[in-house]
């Protein structure tokens, strides 16, 4: 009951608490204006009064100026109350939203570095990946290359396709055959009959003698290895080269007549190491080309750096069993170039 009663009494504005005041003193609103005898107090002695001298506080004023300062410490006191409660659940609002977004944060975090984890577990087995792929590259260029050491690769005008001379059977006096059990189907072959239009014979034996010339089809194989032993031995006098020294030799596709052989012995003091040593006697001459079997990879450095020697950024650039070297200047050290990427740690263009 006293907390009911005291909540209501907190409930009571300050109008009402100033009328129950006057309530309580028993006078009414009219009292002030009246005199002591209970008639109005006229005008002009209350005038007078206030002129002569200041009023003095009464204790009726006294008590109604206490009254307002208790009325005021119990607003303040229940501003502050209310305050104080609105900032506590406000408090508690903001602690449990934060704590909420704290939580929040903290899952983000660990599914972050959760995250992070994965990503760094999967770049180190990329980068493991890509040096297990690059080690294969390696060892695959440097097979490559070792299997390739063997041959080499022969261009130029020396190097064109000759065509044998074909020498026929003379033809027979008229009104006779030729001796030999295969003169009726040579002759009819050569023959016109009256039925074919004129010159379909002769036709025939330049078709057939342009297949064989080209030593393809239809007549005798080119013989690759006799044309190498020909050419080498006319153009470098003293080099033994033999039949016997070549594995197997073919044609390349492409222009200026490569051909590729293959010898059968590749170290020092064997044929490829000669032809290799005596190639700039070659120089002069433009009708034959003596060079090694490279990669892909080591034929584009070999073109980038022929480009740079080109462009007089080097002095010049040659190979040496299958690998490329280059010189900057004519009595400069010579520097190996074994990739792509140190041809543009070299600041030099790569030729596609």
């Amino acid at each position: 009951m006293e907390n009911a009663a005291a909540a209501a009494e907190e409930r009571q504005t300050v109008s009402e608490l100033v009328r129950n005041f006057g309530d309580s003193l028993g006078e009414g609103p009219g009292k002030r204006d009246r005199s002591e005898s209970g008639d109005p107090a006229p005008a002009g002695k209350r005038g007078a009064r206030e002129r002569d001298s200041e009023p003095s506080p009464s204790p009726r004023n006294t008590s109604m100026r206490q009254y307002l300062d208790d009325a005021l410490e119990k607003l303040e006191e229940r501003l502050s109350s209310s305050i104080s409660r609105d900032l506590h659940e406000f408090r508690e609002l903001v602690s449990s939203e934060l704590s909420a977004l704290t939580d929040r944060v903290r899952d983000l975090e660990r599914h972050v570095e959760e995250r992070d984890l994965e990503v760094a577990e999967l770049t180190n087995h990329l980068d493991a990946s890509r040096k297990q792929i690059k080690l294969l590259e390696e060892r695959t260029e440097n097979a490559e290359m070792n299997s390739r050491i063997p041959c080499l690769v022969l261009s130029g005008q020396a190097m064109a396709p000759h065509r044998p001379t074909r020498l026929d059977a003379p033809l027979p006096p008229a009104g006779r055959t030729a001796p030999g059990g295969g003169d009726s189907a040579r002759g009819e072959g050569r023959a016109e009959s009256a039925d074919a239009p004129a010159g379909a014979g002769r036709a025939r034996d330049g078709e057939r003698g342009g297949r064989s010339a080209g030593g393809q089809s239809g007549g005798e194989a080119e013989d690759i290895n006799q044309l190498v032993i020909s050419a080498v031995r006319a153009r470098l006098p003293g080099l033994d080269i033999t039949d016997a020294d070549i594995d197997r030799a073919h044609r390349l596709p492409g222009a200026n007549h490569k051909v590729i052989m293959r010898f059968v012995r590749s170290g020092p003091g064997g044929v490829r190491d000669q032809l290799m040593s005596r190639r700039l006697e070659l120089k002069g001459r433009n009708d034959l080309f003596i060079n090694e079997s490279l990669t892909a990879q080591k034929s584009q450095i070999f073109r980038s750096l022929l480009e740079a020697k080109k462009n007089k950024k080097i002095y010049t650039v040659y190979t040496r069993w299958g690998h490329v070297y280059y010189k900057a200047e004519k009595f400069g050290t010579s520097s190996r170039v074994e990739s792509v990427d140190k041809l543009r740690e070299l600041r030099f263009p790569v030729k596609q």
